[in-house]
C-alpha cells in the first residue's frame, strides 16, 4: 500500500492504508510503503517493485497526489502491465467511473474500504472474478453506490493492532468519528447522510494509552465537530488530561457547541483548536448551507481568549455571492477576535460535493482538474480573485508569520486602520513576504511617521525585536533549575547561560512579554528605559530588570566567564552574593 503525503511533517501518517491493513492481516500481508511529493515518480515506482513477492498495489488518492500517483500507475504499468493496481480515497470516491477510466487501475475502492479489502484480497489471491460489493467497481461492473460501515466499531483499531507503527513518526492522526451532522456544500460531507459514526469509550481510551506508550508529541484529531456532543468531549478531554498531558493536540470544532465548561476542559489540555469561520457574511454561508450569528461567534471565540486556549480560524475567498470588499470585511472581523492564526483559502470546487452539482446555477468557473480552485463567479471577477490571493499571502506573512496577535491591534488602534487596510498598504509599498524581520519594522516605521505618531513606533519595536528574541531562544540551549546545594569559592567559576540576553526596551518588560492584548494601560503608557534580563528556563522564558550596577556585573560575566573571587573585586555591586545566588537559582547563571 503506497501512500503519497503532502511533505515530511507529523501529520504523514498513512493512516488510510493502515486502517486496510488492520483488516486484513494476518491473513494477507500488506506493507506500508511512504513517499512525499519531493519524490518522483521514477523513484516511487521503482520503490514499489522493490518489494518482494508484490502480488497487488493500492493508492489511497487526496487532492494534492492524484496527479503523482497517475504518473506512477503509468510507469508500474509499464514495466508490469499485469500487476493488479487498486485506488480509493476522497479523490477517487468523489468521481469513481471516471477514475477508473482515465487511471489505468484495475479497481477503484470508493467510499469506506475497510469491508472491501479481504474480499479483493481473496478474490486475487485465488484468481477469482473480483466479487460484486457496493463500493467495487471495475471495468466490468461499476457501483453506483459508495462503500459505508454501519458500525465502526466492528474495525479493527489500527493503533491497537500494530498496523500502524506509531515509532515512525512524532506525530499521529487520530480518527474518533465518521460523519458530520452539517451539510456544509463545500465539503465532501455534505453530501453524505448527516449521521456521526463514533468510535467506542473503550477504544479512545486503549488508544489514548497506546499513544502514551509510543511516546506521540502531537496528535492531530480527525473530527470535523469534535465538540457537538458535549459529555462526550468532555470525557476526551478528561482522559487525555489523564493518560497524555504531555502531548500536543489539535481539533476542530464548532463555536456553537462551546460554553464555559468545555472552553476550561480545552483549556486543562496542551492543544490548539481550528475554526471553521469561512466568512463573516450570513448571507454568503446561507448560500452554502451555513447558519453564522456574527454576534454569538464572537462571544463564544471570546471564552477561548479569556480562557487562553490557543485557536485559529479559516476563511475562504471565492465563494458565491461574496466580493473582494466583503472579503476584506471578513479579514477584519476574523482579525479582531485575536485568534492565534489565521489561514486563507481559495475556493476549490471539488467533485463529489453539493457546490460542485450547483456550479452552473450559481454561475461558478472552476478549474476542471485538481485543485479545482475557483476562477470567476458574478461578483468575484479573476482580477479580484488575483487581489484576494495577494491580500491572503500578504496577511500571512504578517499575522501569521510574524505573530501578529502581539503587535497588530495596537497597530490598527494607534493608525486608525483596519487589518485589511494595514495589508493593503504593506501591498501598496511593493514590500515582499521576505523572512527578514527587519522589513516589517520599516514598513511600520514608515506608516508612524506618514502620521506624524513616530514618538509611537519605539513600543511596537519592543515587541517585534522581543518577538525574534522568542523565536530565537525557542531555538536555542534551555538552561535547568540547580537542584544541588550552591556554595562559591574564589576559583568557583561563574557564566551566563547562552540563552541570557540583554535588550533595552522602551515600555515595561511586562507589556511586551504579556502581548498587547492584556496589557495594563499604565503599563503601556509608561516611558523611559528599561534594562532587561531574558533567558530560557525550564522551556519557560523567563524575564528580570536590571540596574545599572547589574548590568556591570553581568557584562563581566558575559565574556569567557570570571572567577567568584575576581568579581568580587572587580565589582562595586552591593548585595553581590544575593544577585548571583539568585541568578544560579533561576538558571540564568552557570557555575563550574
Amino acid at each position: 500500500m503506497a501512500t503519497i503525503h503532502l511533505e515530511e511533517s507529523t501529520r504523514a501518517v498513512p493512516l488510510a492504508a493502515a486502517c486496510l491493513k488492520a483488516e486484513a492481516e494476518p491473513k494477507h500481508e500488506v506493507v506500508l510503503l511512504d513517499f512525499t511529493l519531493d519524490h518522483s515518480a521514477d523513484e516511487i515506482a521503482a520503490g514499489l517493485l522493490e518489494v518482494e513477492d508484490c502480488q497487488c498495489i493500492g493508492f489511497p488518492v487526496y487532492l494534492w497526489n492524484r496527479q503523482l500517483v497517475l504518473d506512477v500507475i503509468g510507469l508500474l504499468r509499464q514495466s508490469r502491465p499485469d500487476l493488479p493496481l487498486i485506488a480509493g480515497g476522497p479523490d477517487v470516491t468523489a468521481a469513481p467511473a471516471a477514475f477508473l477510466e482515465n487511471s489505468g487501475v484495475d479497481l477503484v475502492m470508493q467510499g469506506e474500504g475497510e469491508e472491501l479489502i479481504t474480499p479483493v484480497l481473496d478474490a486475487l489471491e485465488g484468481g477469482l472474478p473480483v466479487p460484486d460489493l457496493p463500493g467495487l467497481s471495475s471495468r466490468a461492473h461499476h457501483s453506483p453506490v459508495s462503500a459505508f460501515c454501519r458500525d465502526i466499531n466492528t474495525l479493527q483499531s489500527p493503533i491497537l493492532s500494530g498496523a500502524l507503527d506509531l515509532s515512525k513518526n512524532r506525530g499521529l492522526l487520530w480518527e474518533l468519528s465518521r460523519g458530520c451532522p452539517f451539510a456544509c456544500e463545500f465539503c465532501f460531507e455534505s453530501k453524505g447522510s448527516g449521521r456521526v459514526r463514533t468510535f467506542s469509550s473503550e477504544r479512545i481510551r486503549a488508544e489514548l494509552e497506546a499513544i502514551r506508550e509510543g511516546g506521540i508529541e502531537q496528535v492531530f484529531v480527525l473530527d470535523p465537530t469534535f465538540n457537538v456532543n458535549r459529555e462526550r468531549v468532555l470525557s476526551i478531554l478528561e482522559w487525555i488530561a489523564e493518560l497524555t498531558p504531555k502531548t500536543y493536540y489539535y481539533f476542530e470544532i464548532r463555536t456553537e457547541f462551546l460554553d464555559q465548561e468545555t472552553t476550561e476542559a480545552f483549556a486543562s489540555v496542551p492543544c490548539t483548536l481550528q475554526i471553521g469561520l469561512q466568512s463573516a457574511s450570513p448571507s454568503v454561508l446561507k448560500t452554502i448551507n451555513r447558519k453564522f450569528n456574527p454576534r454569538e461567534f464572537r462571544d463564544k471565540t471570546a471564552l477561548l481568549g479569556e480562557a487562553g486556549v490557543s485557536f485559529g480560524l479559516d476563511l475562504i475567498y471565492g465563494l458565491p455571492g461574496d466580493t473582494l470588499q466583503g472579503f476584506r470585511d471578513s479579514i477584519n472581523y476574523a482579525l479582531s477576535l485575536e485568534p492565534n492564526h489565521l489561514d486563507l483559502f481559495p475556493l476549490a470546487v471539488l467533485p463529489g460535493t453539493a457546490l460542485y452539482d450547483r456550479r452552473k446555477e450559481l454561475m461558478i468557473t472552476a478549474e476542471a482538474s485538481d485543485p479545482y480552485l475557483v476562477q470567476e463567479t458574478p461578483d468575484f471577477p479573476p482580477a479580484d480573485l488575483e487581489r484576494a490571493a495577494a491580500l491572503s499571502r500578504a496577511c500571512d506573512f504578517l499575522y501569521n508569520r510574524n505573530r501578529g496577535i502581539s503587535w497588530l491591534s495596537r497597530v490598527c488602534y494607534d493608525l486608525d486602520l483596519s487589518g485589511a487596510d494595514l495589508t493593503e498598504r504593506w501591498l501598496q509599498a511593493g514590500w515582499t513576504d521576505s523572512e527578514e524581520s527587519e522589513n516589517l519594522k520599516t514598513f511600520l516605521k514608515d506608516q508612524y511617521n506618514v502620521q506624524g505618531k513616530g514618538e509611537l513606533y519605539p513600543v511596537i519595536e519592543d515587541m517585534l525585536d522581543y518577538l525574534d528574541l522568542l523565536e530565537d531562544l525557542e531555538a536555542g540551549e534551555n538552561s535547568t533549575t540547580p537542584e544541588e546545594q550552591i556554595s562559591l569559592s574564589d576559583d568557583t567559576l561563574l557564566s551566563l547561560h547562552s540563552s541570557c540576553r540583554i535588550k533595552t526596551l522602551h515600555i515595561h518588560p511586562a507589556v511586551v512579554t504579556a502581548g498587547f492584548p492584556g496589557a495594563s494601560e499604565d503599563l503601556l503608557t509608561e516611558a523611559g528605559e528599561f534594562r532587561t534580563l531574558f533567558w530560557l528556563r525550564d522551556f519557560e522564558l523567563c524575564v528580570d530588570l536590571l540596574t545599572e550596577d547589574e548590568i556591570s556585573v553581568l557584562n563581566l560575566l558575559q565574556k569567557d566567564g570570571i572567577s567568584y573571587g575576581e568579581l568580587q573585586r572587580t565589582s562595586s555591586l552591593n548585595e553581590m552574593n544575593e544577585f548571583l545566588i539568585s541568578g544560579i537559582l533561576e538558571a540564568w547563571l552557570q557555575i563550574s
